[in-house]
């Protein structure tokens, strides 16, 4: 019980940086919409709901301090406080999907509006991209695909966001500069080994190719990585929040 409470407390704490978000997006697209409906030249827009990943992922990093001292302060388990971020991420993300999902839909009848999953699962987009013939299917196939890779996509984006802020806060300052380098040298470090061995580098290539499901325009491959992804990720963050200590300043 104490774990569908916080679930509760953490979505209802999150309704209104939702409603804004989508008040801000719902916004933007129809001052596009206008903008293309008076364009001499057909414009086009694809992956709107990227906004929707940097936003879950801005979500993720809030979302630790004040939760845990809340759990904290009222003698709940750090193993419930997981419980209940990962119950109260689910139908965010499953909702936040779906109204994505419809808002495309709509989008699409002023301008041609790809979605993340039409651009890399879709193969009559990508057969007909330079002929600008394509038209966006309304299948329930592509539906429940496109809801299903987009809801995996939001909560591994919330569960990193969540995982950066537990790190930095277990770090001192140090740290947190080291960490902040951290991707700039796993790049680097990258570009060389791929730049000395093309062969590792193709290998690198197929193997992401195959657990996304690229090669064969399977969605549902790359959401049973997602789910293990963020599963590894919550694991972490498990590892780092059992051992967390409030700090107040």
């Amino acid at each position: 019980m104490k774990n569908l409470k916080l679930a509760k407390y953490n979505i209802k704490s999150s309704f209104k940086p939702i409603i804004i978000y989508y008040c801000i997006l719902i916004t933007v697209i129809t001052c596009l919409a206008i903008l293309n409906k008076f364009s001499a030249e057909n414009n086009e827009s694809s992956g709107i709901e990227f906004s929707s990943m940097i936003f879950l992922f801005v979500i993720g990093l809030n979302f630790f301090k004040e939760n845990f001292h809340f759990t904290q302060a009222n003698n709940i388990s750090r193993a419930d406080y997981l419980k209940s971020v990962v119950i109260a991420i689910l139908p965010i993300a499953l909702v936040m999907s779906i109204l994505d999902v419809i808002i495309n839909r709509v989008f699409n009848l002023s301008m041609v509006c790809p979605t993340f999953y039409d651009m890399t699962y879709a193969p009559g987009f990508i057969n007909d991209i330079n002929k600008r013939v394509w038209i966006q299917s309304n299948s329930i196939g592509t539906l429940s695909r496109t809801v299903t890779f987009l809801f995996a996509s939001y909560i591994v984006v919330f569960a990193l966001g969540l995982l950066i802020t537990m790190i930095y806060y277990k770090c001192n300052k140090i740290m947190r500069i080291l960490v902040s380098l951290s991707p700039i040298v796993i790049i680097a470090i990258g570009g060389i080994i791929f730049e000395g061995s093309s062969k590792f580098e193709n290998n690198v290539v197929d193997f992401f190719m195959n657990i996304f499901g690229l090669n064969t325009f399977n969605s549902y491959m790359a959401v049973m990585t997602l789910i293990c992804l963020f599963i590894i990720l919550m694991t972490f963050v498990y590892m780092l929040v059992r051992k967390a200590v409030v700090k107040r300043t």
